[in-house]
């Protein structure tokens, strides 16, 4: 597929490509220059075939190999002055003319029938006799024919040695960079004017063309070959605007021109001077005579250092941007975008280099556009997956997350995804359990619809109050709240955090009973179980269905933590791994007692923290202390006094546990294993 827009831009790469060519100076071609020199000494232009007559008897004499004019005679002048150039022609055996295939149906129209017929009579000679096809002979391929054909005056175009055609088209831009070398007309197929010249040269070796399927291929000299595109076209190899040595045809015909710019070159004969002569545009960017265009033609084929685009290029640049586009599509996605635009950057240069090389060595020209826009595609396009599923993983992690951490929490998850760890790891965390007192005689008391409606109400006012600690809510199990501290996101002060969100969450209750009472419904209670240590936290689950949760001994110790606030008559009960790293910040605690846990040689301390406001002053805790140390010694009776007489003064709830398990012996000792 052609692009108009990129096929432009490709040709723009090629004709920087071709100024920086290295070229070797011209060594086959001389202009005979129709200067403005040889305007003020032989008359304004157009001279009369005399002089060319002269100008083609006086290079013959100064030993030109070939006298190629680049100019055509398609008109009479006078019999005298034709009669006399075509003399001169015949004479030297050397010179070569040109002549004009015809494209347009207007210029045919005008011609006629009879100027027409002659016309290809005239042209059959110069037809290329030998046609080598690896398919039949006579099988044609599409290819755009000319209409018809206009030749110089009989007289001279049979004298000459060759005559091509002088056919040199520019591209879609204007800009000359092809020349069509062969033509195909009434099924036969002519050589260009430039072809020709180098038949001259070669002193009469008759050329062989090779035709393919897909159109020409190339044309051969015995050992010199020439390759061709599809369309008979060659690549021109422009030479530097002046590099072409010009001699003035006034100093030719006076003898003052230096012979050895002459002898056994290639004299080209045409207009340099400004205003009288075709001009052409070239890669260089400057506007030249088209004899210059000419002569650089020539001397690529006498050199042959053609440039060439060949049909099986194109199966060259799609190989080329297969393998490109295979090793970006395998790579890519795999990389990130720093070492992915590494990677394509690398691809590029690396192909640039290689066309590069190719160019300058072997004078093929690669493709760069196509191959440069499908790197810089398939590069955007693994950067947008890339943005698109970091966007999609951010927003699955903050939908998935916002109903389970703060909002602050989800920010940083979805600004580094890199601290969820998915799958489980260990880490030192803190877990919070908490469970309504009370649950079943409140369930007992309200249709199942109000009770759905205040557990959401209870559950938002928690559920926040966790939230405002950077906690996340593992999960609600019935009445039950399960919150973690430290993860996703790593928290240094997660124990800290738990402490002062159980702290918080009671607080919030004291007000939800006050609506309780109001609405005339039975009071509830909670219970609140902490516990800091080692657990596995990550996505646990199926391969379909999982949740982000925490396991371990630690998060079991906590739940059964939570349970013991019942027998204690407390609202926070704290293992003493939570106390040691918060007992610098709440003084409101205490321990509570020692129970010993399945799967533990020693006993867990546990410690309350005690609620703002749950007793009028804390002045007795003092003689709480001194009352549990007597209790630990195994003064039984002498505790269960004291502790007696601490509850029924300040009505405290451990304090009536402690006197009732050390003034009855039967009864469950607090150092017995809890499960």
């Amino acid at each position: 597929m052609n692009v108009p827009l990129l096929g432009q831009i490709e040709l723009k790469t090629y004709d920087m490509r071709l100024r920086a060519l290295h070229n070797a100076p011209p060594r086959y071609v001389t202009i005979a220059a129709i200067d403005e020199q040889s305007l003020a000494r032989l008359g304004r232009w157009p001279w009369s075939r005399t002089i060319f007559a002269a100008l083609a008897e006086r290079l013959d004499q100064l030993g030109a190999r070939v006298i190629a004019f680049d100019l055509f005679f398609p008109e009479r002048e006078s019999p005298r002055a034709d009669a006399q150039f075509a003399r001169a022609i015949r004479s030297t055996k050397k010179v070569v003319l040109g002549t004009v295939f015809i494209d347009r149906r207007e210029e045919v129209r005008h011609l006629g029938p009879a100027a027409l017929a002659a016309a290809r009579l005239a042209i059959a000679p110069q037809a290329i006799a030998e046609v080598g096809a690896s398919v039949h002979p006579e099988a044609t391929f599409p290819m755009q024919e000319p209409l018809g054909v206009i030749v110089n005056i009989l007289e001279l175009q049979g004298g000459a040695a060759y005559v091509g055609h002088i056919d040199v088209p520019g591209d879609m831009d204007g800009v000359v960079r092809r020349a069509p070398l062969i033509r195909r007309f009434d099924g036969r197929y002519f050589p260009a004017f430039d072809i020709q010249v180098l038949r001259a040269y070669l002193e009469g070796e008759a050329p062989s063309l090779e035709i393919a399927p897909y159109g020409m291929a190339g044309i051969r000299f015995g050992e010199r070959y020439i390759p061709l595109d599809e369309n008979g076209g060659l690549l021109v190899r422009h030479r530097r605007p002046g590099s072409f040595a010009a001699v003035s045809i006034a100093d030719i015909l006076d003898g003052r021109a230096d012979s050895a710019l002459l002898r056994d070159r290639v004299v080209l004969v045409g207009n340099t001077a400004t205003g009288i002569g075709d001009t052409r545009v070239t890669p260089y960017g400057a506007t030249l005579p088209g004899v210059e265009v000419r002569a650089s033609i020539i001397e690529s084929l006498l050199q042959g250092d053609a440039l060439q685009r060949p049909e099986w290029m194109m199966f060259l640049d799609a190989a080329a941007m297969a393998a490109a586009a295979l090793l970006l599509i395998i790579l890519l996605p795999r990389l990130g975008v720093a070492v992915g635009g590494v990677l394509a950057a690398g691809v590029l240069g690396g192909y640039l280099v290689l066309a590069t090389y190719l160019f300058r060595t072997e004078g093929l020209w690669l493709n760069l556009v196509y191959p440069t826009l499908l790197v810089a595609l398939l590069f955007a396009s693994a950067t947008l997956a890339e943005y698109f599923f970091t966007f999609s993983e951010k927003r699955y992690l903050k939908r998935a997350f916002q109903h389970y951490v703060p909002p602050a929490v989800v920010d940083d998850l979805v600004a580094d995804a890199g601290k969820l760890q998915l799958g489980g790891e260990k880490r030192e965390l803190t877990v919070l359990f908490s469970d309504i007192r009370g649950f079943t005689t409140l369930s007992e008391a309200m249709a199942p619809e109000d009770l759905v409606k205040l557990m959401n109400e209870y559950f938002t006012i928690m559920t926040a109050k966790v939230f405002e600690q950077r906690g996340s809510l593992d999960k609600y199990i019935g009445d039950a709240i399960m919150a973690i501290f430290g993860a996703p996101v790593a928290e240094p002060q997660h124990a800290a955090l738990a402490c002062r969100s159980a702290l918080e969450m009671v607080h919030a209750l004291r007000a939800l009973q006050q609506s309780l009472r109001e609405r005339r419904l039975p009071a509830i209670d909670i219970g609140i179980g902490i516990n800091t240590g080692a657990m596995i936290v990550g996505n646990m689950g199926s391969a379909s269905r999982f949740n982000y949760t925490v396991v371990g001994d630690a998060v079991n110790l906590a739940s059964r933590i939570e349970h013991l606030n019942k027998d204690y008559g407390t609202n926070i009960l704290v293992s003493e791994y939570t106390f040691d790293q918060v007992k610098n910040e709440f003084s409101a605690a205490r321990e509570v007692d020692r129970v010993r846990v399945r799967g533990r040689a020693q006993p867990v301390r546990l410690f309350e923290l005690i609620p703002e406001g749950k007793y009028a002053a804390l002045d007795w805790l003092e003689e709480y202390r001194a009352a549990y140390a007597v209790m630990r010694e195994g003064d039984g009776a002498r505790a269960a006094g004291l502790f007696a007489a601490l509850h029924a003064r300040v009505g405290d709830g451990v304090s009536a546990f402690h006197a009732l398990n050390c003034a009855t012996p039967q009864r469950r000792r607090v150092d017995e294993t809890i499960s």
